[in-house]
């Protein structure tokens, strides 16, 4: 532990120390060590005369004011524990090593926009007391750690990368927290966080083995929407107070699918929104039939039980089971990958798409009467519109009027009986439904809940700014 023995010394007995004095440490490239400090000043390294390593910007990045050239450190960061009074501005810097503000209060706004950390990213505990602008960093080292931080501003991470870890396990976000287009490549833990404000993940991706949101609380509206998850999603045990959206997130596992969709419709049920609660069913179903299809891992009762070592000698066991499995996956495949996903999703919409229904019931109703027409198999039939009659007859109500079918076409007739009455008769149930809904009141969300966390802070409604306790 490097501390100046001419440093000041607060009425706390922590000892002051200047900030031209740890910024004159950065410029001479010596490791900068400092732990239980009151830092006085600006940490601000604009001015800084630095190696330089130049990087190649976009038109849109320049326009911005993003720089070409980045100052490089080649000595490590360690400043924990301490109170940093001033405005902190470490932006467009490379961190080749270690930078640990662990523990650390930043009482002032902290800006790290666009900053490389090639080395390790630790702010476990620290307290960010103004904004937090992380926007556009690269987390190249082997962790970015913010676990047990707490951002009583805005917290900005939009467009950051996340190459490994990414740790916000039990983080505190007073105000709204902004993670859009960011991209986390290693694992991603949220576990225990809790949002006091809005969160937004909109076009975010995580291409980690796991993605975790257990256990996490929002208070303020949560926006996944466009956001791909390329592991699993755990989203267990969270807690919602406001809006959350899903709208056209990706799901590369069904089962993170299935509990994202249901959480969301949910909480559409709760605020009487039928449209968007039928959307959310819609790809909860969906992710439960691709669960049990041929890709799926659940496990699945066969409609017989046959004990193997019954019928055949224990060395040709495993050729049963192997047969076993192989007779699963086509099983798989017939039920839920062809069967439900064409009659059952595509055509029947599980209930929740009349207007598609119908469509593919005009549309058997013109199939079928073209068949009839060609083959001649109307009896009394004579004008094309008699065919189109027979046919929605036969579609609506098992009754043919003045028509009756010929021969084997009995057969035909009979077949789109029973899927022309089962799909009008759904649609009829949706209608019914639809008009009940209408006529019930529109359901209540729940209040935002004011919570301590840790007694030490009360997390404050979205937007409210409070200071620290």
């Amino acid at each position: 532990m490097l501390i100046a023995m001419e440093a000041n010394t607060s009425s706390n007995q922590r000892p002051v120390i200047q900030a031209r004095e740890i910024l004159d440490k950065i410029e001479r490239g010596e490791d900068v060590e400092y732990d239980g400090v009151i830092i006085e000043g600006d940490l601000d390294i604009s001015g800084l005369e630095l190696r330089t390593e130049h990087v190649k910007r976009t038109d849109e990045e320049k326009e911005g004011g993003l720089l070409e050239d980045l100052g490089v450190f080649s000595s490590q960061i360690n400043i924990t524990n301490s109170e940093i009074r001033g405005t902190v501005n470490f932006s467009d810097a490379h961190f080749e090593e270690l930078i640990n503000f662990g523990g650390s209060e930043f009482c002032g706004d902290a800006y790290f926009w666009y900053a490389i950390f090639g080395g390790r990213a630790n702010f476990r505990g620290a307290e960010f007391g103004g904004d937090a602008y992380f926007g556009g960093c690269k987390f190249i080292g082997e962790e970015a750690n913010f676990s047990e931080a707490e951002f009583s501003g805005y917290a900005i991470f939009s467009d950051a990368e996340f190459r490994r870890k990414a740790d916000f396990q039990r983080a505190g976000f007073d105000g709204d927290a902004d993670f859009q287009r960011g991209e986390f490549d290693g694992y991603a833990g949220f576990r225990g966080a809790e949002f006091g404000g809005n969160v937004t993940f909109f076009d975010a991706k995580f291409s980690a083995i796991i993605a975790e949101f257990r256990g996490a609380m929002f208070d303020g509206d949560a926006d996944f929407r466009r956001g791909e998850f390329g592991g699993y999603a755990d989203f267990d045990h969270d807690q919602f107070n406001s809006d959350v959206s899903f709208d056209d997130t990706k799901f590369s596992r069904p089962a993170s699918q299935e509990v994202a969709c249901r959480i969301a419709k949910r909480k559409m049920e709760e605020q009487g929104d039928k449209k968007a609660s039928d959307d959310y069913f819609y790809r909860e179903m969906e992710a439960i039939r691709l669960g049990n299809g041929i890709k799926g891992t659940k496990k699945l009762l066969w409609p017989w039980k046959v004990q193997f070592s019954e019928m055949v000698s224990p060395e040709k066991i495993q050729v049963f089971e192997w047969l076993k499995l192989a007779a699963s996956k086509v099983w798989r495949l017939i039920r839920y990958d062809l069967l439900e996903y064409i009659f059952i999703q595509g055509i029947f919409g599980y209930g929740v798409h009349p207007i598609r229904l119908f469509g593919f019931w005009i549309l058997m109703v013109f199939l079928f009467a073209s068949y009839y027409w060609y083959y001649d198999a109307v009896e009394g039939a004579s004008a094309w519109f008699d065919y189109i009659w027979f046919s929605i007859a036969t579609s609506a109500t098992p009754g043919y009027a003045l028509y009756s079918p010929v021969g084997h076409y009995k057969i035909v007739t009979g077949v789109q009986a029973i899927f022309g009455t089962f799909m009008w008769a759904a649609f009829i149930a949706y209608l019914r439904e639809k008009v009940a809904a209408v006529m019930r009141p529109a359901g209540r969300s729940r209040p935002r809940g004011r919570r301590r966390r840790g007694g030490r802070r009360e997390m404050a409604p979205p937007g409210e700014r409070i200071g620290m306790v």
